[in-house]
């Protein structure tokens, strides 16, 4: 009997410590756990960023946001979260920078716009690791590569992102209608843009050089008084 009453005991405590951490009030012996899966941190020798999994306030599209922290100084350990640069990728930034961690493209470059119009980002694919550089004015840029396992992580959020935002497709349609639109599309307009680019440039340099000619038209009829 009185096992019994010792082991109800000590399962009502336990019951008790998880109701009041549930109601918001953790007992001092509670922590709460941070989910791993929704979060993951790279760190570099000046920088570190976290890439969380996030959902955007207006159209609650799932996303992911870059907390880019500069490294203290050499007297301090560690990196200056509280004065971290916090930027959210909308719906066609998660496609393609999606794409650049797969390799299927190259480099990209990304501007926020309205209150945030001070930050951007950039990332390139450099084969043997990815290169992320997040800035924001008035800070120091924050810069760090992902090394492959770093890349296999990341792209792991981003690609859970896009599967709860489109559930009705699999991951490896995900992938090939990203490199079937997004890369292919924006491929065609940087080709088209380019070409458009030359031909200005082209023109430009065939039309004549009106001011060479008026000059020389003004010391032509300057006169010569020297007769």
């Amino acid at each position: 009997m009185y096992p019994y009453r010792t082991s109800n005991n000590h399962h009502s405590r336990e019951q008790k410590s998880d109701n009041s951490f549930r109601n918001g009030a953790p007992s001092a012996r509670t922590k709460p756990k941070k989910d791993h899966a929704s979060s993951y941190y790279v760190y570099g020798k000046s920088a570190a960023i976290e890439f969380v999994c996030d959902e955007t306030k207006k159209q609650r599209i799932n996303t992911i946001t870059m907390h880019a922290a500069s490294s203290k100084s050499d007297e301090e350990r560690g990196y200056d979260w509280d004065n971290k640069t916090i930027v959210q990728l909308p719906r066609s930034e998660l496609l393609s920078v999606t794409a650049i961690l797969l390799g299927l493209t190259d480099r990209g470059e990304f501007n926020q716009t309205g209150l945030h119009a001070s930050k951007s980002f950039t990332v390139e694919f450099q084969n043997e690791k990815v290169f992320f550089m997040v800035m924001e004015r008035g800070k120091p840029i924050r810069a760090v590569g992902l090394s492959p396992e770093d890349t296999y992580q990341v792209v792991g959020l981003f690609l859970k992102q896009l599967k709860q935002n489109s559930p009705w497709f699999t991951i490896n349609e995900i992938i090939d209608l990203i490199e079937m639109t997004v890369v292919r599309m924006k491929a065609a307009r940087d080709e088209r843009v380019s070409a458009q680019k030359q031909l200005d440039d082209d023109t430009d340099a065939e039309l004549p050089d009106y001011a060479e000619d008026e000059e020389l038209a003004e010391e032509a009829f300057e006169p010569n008084f020297n007769f």
